[in-house]
Formats: C-alpha cells, sequence, structure tokens
C-alpha cells in the first residue's frame, strides 16, 4: 500500500555537472528525490546561490551523497517540476504565464481494496433501464422534494447591463 506522484510538467536539464554554476541548483539533477528528514535540510536551495554559484550555502547534492537508509523513516520528497518557455515577440512588455504550469499530484496505489468512491453518501447509481429523474437511484434529482432544501431562484446572467454606462 503506497501513494505514487504523478509529475505533470517536468523541466530540461539545466547544466552539465561538470560546469562550476551547477553547484547551486544541484536540484535539477533530479526530477523526483526522496531523503530521509532532517531539521537541517528544509530546503534545497538559497536566495543567496545567484550571487555565490561556485560555493552556494545550500548544495543540495549533499543531500543524497550520504546515501541513507529512508526505511521506517520520515521523508521528504523533493520533486522538480517546471515548463519550457520559448521567448516569442507577446513577451514584451511582461511575460504572460497563464496557460504554463505544472505540478504533481499525490494518488493512492493499491492504498485501498477497491474504489473507495463506492461507499460515498453521495453516490448515484445509473442504469439505462432506470430514469436519471428517479429518486430511488438519484438522490440529487430529487432535492426539489426535501423540506430542508433552501429554495434558492433560478440563476440568470446578463452579462454586465446596467453595471457599467458607456457614453457613446
Amino acid at each position: 500500500r503506497s501513494y505514487r506522484m504523478q509529475v505533470i510538467s517536468f523541466t530540461g536539464d539545466h547544466l552539465p555537472e561538470s560546469v562550476p554554476e551547477e553547484r547551486s541548483m544541484s536540484w535539477a539533477r533530479y526530477k523526483v528525490a526522496i531523503t530521509k528528514y532532517k531539521e537541517e535540510e528544509l530546503t534545497s536551495s538559497n536566495l543567496y546561490s545567484q550571487n555565490e554559484m561556485w560555493s552556494p550555502k545550500v548544495d543540495f547534492s549533499e543531500f543524497i551523497k550520504d546515501n541513507e537508509s529512508i526505511e521506517n523513516e520520515d521523508l521528504v520528497a523533493w520533486i522538480t517540476t517546471g515548463f519550457l518557455h520559448i521567448p516569442h515577440a507577446e513577451d514584451i512588455p511582461n511575460t504572460v504565464t497563464v496557460g504554463n504550469g505544472g505540478g504533481v499530484i499525490l494518488r493512492p496505489h493499491n492504498y485501498f481494496n477497491e474504489d473507495p468512491s463506492v461507499h460515498s453518501p453521495d453516490a448515484m447509481y445509473l442504469h439505462p433501464d432506470v430514469s436519471p429523474n428517479s429518486c430511488e437511484n438519484n438522490r440529487v434529482a430529487c432535492l426539489e422534494k426535501e423540506v430542508c432544501t433552501p429554495s434558492l431562484p433560478k440563476f440568470t446572467y446578463n452579462g454586465f447591463e446596467g453595471v457599467m454606462k458607456f457614453e457613446d
């Protein structure tokens, strides 16, 4: 029983290890690294690494070198995500990052014996032979008949009518 990390967007390779400046971003060597939790290893980098690339205050590669056992320990997952940005004319005067993204999804992996949503109280059973408006199988279809359901007006949208006035 475990969890899996699903990385949404990987970064590219930054610099070869032979380049002296690479030590300041040694975290980029690894897409995923798992280490034992240590109070003195809280960040993979440092704000001042950009100014002191040749002898960084935090060298992430040192976290990995000790090759400690992680069995029955509190763990830290160091995950590198990112995206490739290709500069283009529309970057001027500023680079819009909408549509770019990355991240990680932590998902159960053989953690449950079956889909846990089967036992959800909000589950509904739909079958081609049964009407989707049947209260027997779809409680959501019968909310109007519930005593405690609030009576809300139907939603309408008229754009910005009456909100903003523009002169001709």
